[in-house]
């Protein structure tokens, strides 16, 4: 998949690429503020932090936050966005993937980590045959309300219709209200109310699955 621009992100030396390796330092922190309740419900077992996992799942090859997935946003040279997309194919190996990044990570804790990261399928949905999913979906805080998000989904559309896609998809907590109307100002509309069915006293918000039909 080629690297997409428009006039005004040229215009403020702004570009669409795919991620890197070498990323993993700003990505690791806007990936994990797109979900920190559900990450570190998963994988906070001390002493080892949620971050700690997406770092590493960041640098191998397959799993959930594996650079391979990801887009970034880039603004004189400093990445200040990150969005993970991926289609119903690329499941298997991201589920694979990330039990074996559980497994070498956590050992014997591994099975807890496993259970936990089940549960998250009932607040996190999966892409059908028609859609590209949207996931990670992290702006820094500094270029907040400036557009970028709007501009990232945009080409995200872009890239969707490319593959042949009719539907961009995403998950969005029913405590972030201010994402919800970002997504349905652009197009987006809620498709399904999902349940957290993890832990009962997880600190884990309900969500909403969002469809923007293409």
């Amino acid at each position: 998949m080629k690297n997409l621009y428009n006039n005004q992100f040229e215009e403020q030396n702004v570009k669409i690429r795919r991620a890197e390796k070498t990323d993993v330092n700003e990505c690791v922190p806007l990936i994990y503020s797109a979900g920190i309740p559900l990450f570190d419900y998963i994988y906070q077992h001390d002493p080892i932090s949620a971050e700690s996992f997406i770092h590493k799942e960041f640098l191998s090859e397959y799993g959930y936050t594996s650079y391979k997935l990801h887009w970034v946003v880039e603004k004189d040279n400093k990445v200040i966005a990150t969005v993970a997309c991926y289609e119903k194919d690329d499941l298997l190996k991201m589920d694979s993937g990330t039990v074996k990044n559980i497994l070498a990570m956590y050992r014997f804790r591994s099975p807890r980590v496993l259970a936990r990261a089940l549960h998250s399928a009932s607040v996190v949905t999966k892409p059908v045959v028609s859609s590209l999913h949207i996931a990670n979906f992290g702006v820094h805080p500094e270029y907040r309300s400036q557009g970028i998000g709007q501009s990232l989904l945009s080409h995200l559309k872009m890239l969707a219709q490319q593959q042949g896609h009719s539907i961009l998809s995403l998950d969005v907590s029913c405590e972030n209200p201010r994402g919800q109307s970002l997504y349905e100002r652009i197009g987006f509309k809620v498709a399904q109310e999902n349940q957290f069915k993890g832990v009962k006293n997880a600190r884990v918000p309900n969500g909403r699955r969002m469809e923007w039909k293409i």
